[in-house]
């Protein structure tokens, strides 16, 4: 990411409802840069993002990881680390969840920020703890949303 774009994201997410101890830019200088926010539910359970920056971004989609609680489980207890349509999750790494946010379709480099990345994770969070309540797939509490 070039410093003129770090600059228009830090300048979105402090101008955002983010409190800045929320989140934090993290090595940087360093070919694995990321940004780790920290996101609390309606439920008020805390769950930890990673938003992987070291891939050409904004040009390229960010892999985004929830990295605690580790590891995430479905609500019969099964693992989430695979790719699953229904519950908008990609391949996981490291034990950790990768969500699917955007697909290629809709990634615009110049319009998409980490803000509403972040906003599109504090949604799918959301779903992931009615999936805990209810067992019904996030895909099902998407249907006929326009997202």
């Amino acid at each position: 990411m070039t410093n003129e774009r770090y600059q228009i994201e830090l300048g979105v997410l402090q101008n955002s409802t983010i409190k800045p101890k929320q989140y934090r830019f993290m090595d940087m200088n360093t070919s694995h840069p990321y940004l780790a926010v920290a996101i609390q539910t309606n439920s008020l359970r805390c769950y930890v993002v990673k938003i992987d920056l070291s891939d050409n971004y904004p040009y390229n989609i960010p892999k985004v990881f929830i990295t605690s609680p580790k590891p995430l489980l479905t609500r019969s207890g099964g693992s989430m680390l695979s790719p699953s349509h229904s519950m908008h999750t990609l391949a996981g790494e490291n034990g950790c969840v990768r969500v699917c946010h955007y697909g290629h379709a809709d990634w615009a480099p110049n319009r998409i920020t980490l803000y509403q990345i972040i906003i599109k994770v504090r949604i799918w969070l959301e779903m992931y703890e009615c999936h805990l309540k209810t067992g019904r797939t996030l895909d099902e509490f998407l249907k006929g949303a326009a997202y």
